[in-house]
């Protein structure tokens, strides 16, 4: 018959390695969620610095004479001194059929 000792020695070695083990488990798997959160951010980063850049090269652009007169055709319609404004209207007697619904 084995010794009480020894019974309690292995009992206790098999309870450290149950524990000892399901905390590893739990640490790689929390290991796991960070870095997959980690990646999300440093994706989520990349991607702000991408529109930070693309804006400072639209503010360094639209802050030269060519870059004023651009936005100044594109969005308020002006045009230089001299300049003539062409304005195209089409005027057509097609009648589009009505649809039956």
């Amino acid at each position: 018959m084995p010794r009480l000792r020894w019974v309690l020695f292995w009992a206790m070695v098999v309870l450290f390695f149950a524990v000892f083990s399901t905390a590893m488990i739990r640490e790689r798997r929390r290991i796991d969620e960070l870095s997959q959160a980690v990646n999300l951010k440093e994706g989520k980063l990349r991607k702000l610095s991408d529109d930070l850049e693309r804006s400072r090269e639209k503010l360094k652009f639209y802050g030269t004479d060519k870059g004023k007169a651009r936005l100044a055709r594109d969005q308020f319609n002006l045009a230089f001194p001299g300049e003539r404004i062409y304005r195209l209207s089409v005027d057509s007697g097609d009648v589009l059929p009505e649809s039956d619904r």
